[in-house]
């Protein structure tokens, strides 16, 4: 019993193992170009370090190294060279094509593809003069092995595919699995004609387990993290210390904290919640985590902002900070720098521990009930989904995090918060609106059109409804989210600076 549960539970490991490596990988990758620094500035270099100590970088460097320690931990139960062989093929996967002569008369001679069965995609065998071509080798002790023939005539293509294709102007075999045995694609081609015959042979490779991928795809955000924060850092001092000061404010302030435990407790409780479903709790806990993360994000960047700009305005701090050779521009657009600092912190956090729980629960629900072990490719494939939806809760939490900054210039905590969560509200409701406004009177289409264009359409950022639905979500709408965010919160940052820049501190 313990070692099929210790099965069950190593099943949900290798998606982790990918990202704490990717993560190691990445830091690897940061400290080799702050080794160069350090050679070639080390000035440079001892900023980059003290940066370290400014409120963001920790806690990032402390969850790195938990990830890594992890994918550490947990490599002796991962199978290392099936998920490496998937990376070298990620970089080399194409067609490739080839012409094979069989010769006159030939009996089953073999023609080796020099490729794994499972990397195959697609593969198309074309003859100028018929041939006979066997596509799987019989295996030794098993007598009632089928060994499909493929008989070619000459100019008609014979196609397999992984999946059936769109477009069949081929003879094609429509069949899941592949048509090769054993550890190494081979044919045997048969030629009954007294003259030579070409047989052109196309491929297509893609990796055995493209999930693979979430390791170069963790490695490349850890860098992208840590290299927008120094570029900020480096390029824009004085806009970088306000920042700071509010990362390291936020995270002393309790409401960081009890967010983090919270948020951790309930991900994690969200396992053992049984949905009754009928075997659709995974996506059930992918909706709810998404929606937490999101919700305490919020809360967060809310009160840190109430806290950072309204309290300092009452108590007089931002005058005195403000006597220093400091804008209002750079004091005000480091404060919401830090508000965005504190918002990844957050996400990168709980959505750390919300991939590791969607992991856990295919193999969970797996066993609660009764089905067929999962493989941990299924496991990967439901962790995949989940990025998405923290990208675009990241945006939204950015976006009401503007908002309430530029609220907090003019008024305090407990207004702030209320307006805050109802432009949320409304924010969800603007589609709504909107419809609901079509074909009424003039007044109220007015205030329908008033309300879609000074509130942010929220929406643009939820896609709880894909997630249940399994539908993938492409990676250019998060880019077209990511652009309608950027644009609401200049328009957003340019009101608030208008207000603060006519706010009497004293």
């Amino acid at each position: 019993m313990v070692p099929l549960l210790a099965n069950r539970f190593t099943v949900c490991l290798p998606p982790l193992w990918l990202v704490g490596t990717g993560v190691l990988a990445g830091g690897a990758v940061l400290l080799a170009m702050y080794g160069l620094v350090r050679l070639i500035a080390p000035r440079l270099a001892a900023e980059v370090r003290a940066s370290f100590s400014e409120g963001f970088l920790g806690p990032v460097a402390w969850l790195a190294f938990v990830c890594g320690a992890v994918a550490v931990a947990t490599t002796p139960v991962v199978p290392v060279t099936t998920i490496l062989r998937s990376l070298a093929r990620i970089a080399t996967a194409g067609e490739t094509s080839r012409t094979v002569t069989v010769a006159a008369n030939a009996q089953q001679q073999e023609i080796r593809l020099e490729v794994r069965p499972q990397e195959i995609e697609s593969i198309s065998l074309e003859s100028d003069s018929p041939l006979s071509v066997r596509t799987q080798q019989p295996i030794e002790g098993f007598a009632l092995v089928k060994v499909p023939v493929v008989e070619l005539s000459s100019g008609m293509p014979w196609t397999w595919h992984r999946r059936p294709p769109r477009e069949r102007g081929a003879t094609v075999l429509d069949t899941s699995p592949t048509p090769f045995l054993g550890a190494e694609a081979k044919l045997d081609a048969t030629n009954p004609s007294a003259e030579p015959a070409a047989l052109r042979i196309r491929v297509t490779l893609a990796p055995e387990f493209p999930q693979a991928a979430m390791l170069p795809w963790s490695a490349a955000a850890t860098i992208a993290v840590v290299g927008a924060y120094l570029v900020v850092r480096l390029g824009a001092r004085r806009i970088a210390a306000i920042a700071g000061a509010t990362v390291k404010e936020a995270v002393a302030q309790p409401a960081f904290g009890v967010a983090v435990i919270i948020g951790a407790v309930l991900l994690l409780g969200f396992i053992l919640i049984p949905y009754n479903t009928f075997g659709e709790d995974v996506k059930m806990l992918k909706d709810s985590g998404i929606t937490l993360v999101k919700v305490l994000s919020l809360l967060v960047a809310v009160w840190t902002a109430s806290v950072s700009v309204a309290e300092e305005i009452e108590g007089r701090t931002a005058m005195t900070v403000l006597s220093k050779p400091l804008t209002r521009r750079e004091f005000f657009l480091g404060k919401f720098v830090g508000l965005v600092l504190v918002v990844t912190l957050v996400v990168l956090i709980l959505g750390t521990i919300l991939l590791a729980t969607t992991s856990y629960k295919v193999v969970y629900d797996a066993r609660e009930s009764a089905r067929t072990d999962p493989l941990w490719r299924d496991c990967a494939d439901e962790v995949i989904t989940v990025v998405p939806g923290l990208v675009l809760c990241w945006l939204e939490a950015i976006v009401l995090a503007a908002v309430s900054l530029t609220v907090s210039t003019r008024l305090g905590l407990v207004p702030n918060i209320i307006i805050s969560f109802g432009v949320y509200v409304l924010g969800h409701l603007v589609p709504l609106i909107v419809q609901s406004s079509v074909g009424k009177f003039a007044i109220v289409r007015f205030f329908g059109r008033l309300f879609a264009t000074i509130l942010p359409v929220l929406d643009h950022f939820t896609i709880e409804a894909a997630v249940m639905g399994g539908v993938a979500v492409p990676w250019i709408y998060l880019a077209w989210a990511g652009l309608y965010a950027a644009i609401y919160c200049a328009v957003v940052l340019l009101v608030g600076l208008i207000l603060f820049q006519h706010r009497d501190l004293a």
